[in-house]
């Protein structure tokens, strides 16, 4: 498969995946199962809804090799930030610091993940 139908694939699969949120969150209140489910239905929707920007980033910046598995890591480490912190927004744990550490965290993992890729 393609890059552009790869691309093409993550945006059609992203937009389904926003309207099947769309839908849970419609048609279910908001009990503690249907908010792990949403939250399982968020990570793959963010995922695919980043990989795409991510993907332009690294073209637009001219890196040179590997640039969709890249994209994908990133997209899914910052898929990853983000469900952990509406987890830790649901049980009114989130603060500046907790989401500042998290940030550097993943960042501190991509970082050490691309320079383990580039040896």
């Amino acid at each position: 498969m393609s890059i552009r139908g790869i691309l093409a694939l993550c945006v059609v699969l992203a937009l389904l995946g926003w309207f099947g949120l769309g839908y849970f969150t419609y048609h279910n209140p908001p009990d503690p199962w249907n908010r792990w489910i949403a939250l399982a239905i968020l990570w793959p929707t963010l995922l695919l809804t980043l990989m795409p920007p991510a993907y332009a980033i690294h073209l637009r910046l001219k890196t040179t090799d590997d640039i969709v598995l890249r994209a994908a890591r990133q997209s899914a480490l910052a898929a990853l930030f983000f469900i952990l912190c509406a987890w830790l927004r649901i049980i009114r744990a989130l603060n500046w610091a907790n989401a500042i550490l998290m940030l550097f965290l993943f960042v501190l993992t991509d970082l050490l993940l691309s320079a383990r890729e580039s040896r």
